[in-house]
């Protein structure tokens, strides 16, 4: 029988995590000076402002979350792997995981939550916290097999998440109904919301990498270089 060859993975999480987080906060921080420009100062051309502007589908920070929920569900699915190898039952949460995460590295191109505003009368906001809540009870029983310090990071990470996806949506709603969203106001609060959930996708994906490294470290050949 022919030898297993085992991978060599010379690659740094923690650099590619801080690379990350640079990018997301350059992103949100050109969001911020475009709009305090255009709105406190001189009126900017729509197409430099929409480049920018975090709640366009059409942007270069839509384009990064997109690709960073991407690049987290291939993670989970490498994880899934890993854990069917090692007859793991939880294998089947992981593969959840990575098919939820590229549900919304879709969604944040294709705006299906939008498309869901167009045909119910409340915020998606409200069904979208009813369908976390529903999961996370699902995911109990996967949480306390993990590692406990794993376990503090995925739900810290998904609070994180959940507050910019869904308590800022829902709290930003005034704006929507009052016509506002073309204000100063509104445009500040929408890098707060997407800054929490690129936060917590990066925190997540880090906890992902240590767990990785922790467990099947030796099995892959990852090295964790700093």
């Amino acid at each position: 029988m022919a030898k297993p060859i085992q991978l060599r993975v010379p690659f740094s999480s923690q650099a590619f995590i801080k690379r990350l987080t640079i990018c997301a906060v350059l992103l949100l921080i050109a969001h911020i000076v475009l709009t305090i420009l255009h709105y406190g100062f001189i009126e900017l051309p729509w197409l430099l402002r929409e480049l920018f502007d975090v709640d366009e589908e059409e942007s270069i920070p839509t384009w990064f979350s997109s690709m960073l929920l991407f690049v987290t569900s291939l993670t989970l699915f490498l994880v899934a792997a890993l854990c069917r190898q090692c007859k793991d039952s939880n294998s089947k949460y992981w593969t959840g995981l990575g098919i939820g995460f590229a549900f919304m590295s879709a969604d944040e191109i294709a705006g299906f939550h939008e498309t869901l505003n167009t045909v119910i009368e409340i915020s998606w906001a409200v069904p979208g916290l009813v369908v976390a809540l529903i999961i996370g009870g699902m995911y109990l029983k996967f949480l306390s097999a993990l590692p406990s310090a794993t376990a503090v990071r995925f739900m810290m990470s998904g609070a994180i998440f959940v507050g910019g996806a869904v308590g800022v949506e829902l709290a930003t709603e005034p704006y929507l109904y009052n016509d506002a969203l073309n204000t100063m106001a509104y445009n500040l609060w929408t890098p707060v919301e997407e800054g929490m959930e690129i936060g917590g996708v990066i925190l997540f994906l880090a906890s992902i990498f240590a767990y990785i490294k922790e467990r099947f470290g030796a099995q892959i050949g990852f090295r964790d270089k700093s």
